[in-house]
């Protein structure tokens, strides 16, 4: 292990071995665990409808002054199970759009209750103050179901899919989201081979590879989890400036979630680094000292 031509090319080796095993871990968690289902499964379990109900009441009733429109006229027609359901809309058509590379385009949910109450306050409106329902008034009435839905809409995107999509992030995702398989395979390829070639290099004594792919596991456990802990236990990000209530528990319960799923796996992969290092040392000592026998006490 100590001759200059396998000791360096095998810490090379070990190296590329430690920043791939990163690499690939992160992968890995990505094409596991983000998808459509998974985000709506964590909306769901952190109850977001309940808190998103109270801030659409609050604005309609604070657009009161403005519209002139009660806000019970819209609230009437919104429940949690319609918000969950807009909620949805917006993963689904986001990871669509990560998929297909094309913008995003959100079907939003009808809601034919919503739509009625509207119809008939403006017609109670106009029969009350003699409003003659002209051209002027058939465009406001659908200004003000398109813009319902866009403002229920706009408090159910908890994720901010839209505004990712409207500054082009979603797109520049997709570049590397609707790869990720391949991406995955390539990294994963791309570790296999390093552990043939390390196997090549000490090809005299085989064990020693071994050795190396045991080095390079614990460093890359220890440096995936170090900070992955920290992250947790400092709990960093409930340092994020989130002024809406949902949107904030969205996203930090995203992170956290992640953080801890790679942590665990950069832990077991210290882990199997670890036991690697002592299957080599069992191994070693057994082969350097073979003949030795333990001795028997009277």
């Amino acid at each position: 292990m100590k001759k200059i031509s396998t000791y360096l090319p095998s810490l090379l080796i070990s190296v590329l071995l430690v920043f791939l095993t990163i690499a690939g871990a992160a992968m890995l968690l990505v094409d596991i665990n983000i998808s459509a289902e998974k985000l709506k499964k964590l909306a769901q379990k952190n109850s977001l409808e309940t808190s998103i109900y109270p801030e659409i009441n609050k604005y309609y009733k604070d657009k009161y002054n403005t519209t002139g429109i009660p806000a019970e006229v819209f609230m009437d027609a919104v429940d949690e199970d319609y918000i969950r359901l807009y909620e949805d809309a917006y993963i689904d058509s986001a990871f669509d759009a990560l998929e297909s590379g094309a913008k995003m385009v959100v079907a939003h949910p009808k809601n034919t209750k919503l739509e009625e109450n509207i119809d008939e306050f403006f017609n109670t409106f106009a029969e009350d103050n003699n409003y003659e329902k002209d051209d002027n008034f058939g465009l406001k009435l659908r200004n003000t179901k398109e813009n319902a839905y866009t403002t229920i809409g706009s408090f159910c995107d908890v994720y901010k899919f839209s505004s990712m999509n409207q500054h082009g992030i979603l797109s520049k995702l997709s570049i590397v989201y609707s790869h990720r398989t391949e991406a995955t395979a390539a990294v994963l390829c791309a570790l296999v081979l390093m552990i043939i070639l390390l196997t090549l290099i000490n090809h005299k004594k085989k064990i020693t590879a071994m050795y190396w792919c045991g080095v390079s596991s614990l460093v890359s456990g220890i440096l995936g989890a170090i900070p992955s802990i920290y992250l947790i236990a400092s709990h960093y990000y409930d340092s994020f400036t989130i002024k809406q209530a949902p949107v904030f528990t969205a996203f930090t319960s995203l992170m956290y979630k992640y953080t801890e799923a790679f942590t665990a796996v950069t832990i077991a992969i210290g882990v199997v680094g670890i036991s690697l290092m002592v299957i080599y040392g069992v191994i070693h000592e057994k082969k350097k000292y073979p003949n030795v026998k333990p001795t028997k006490i009277d």
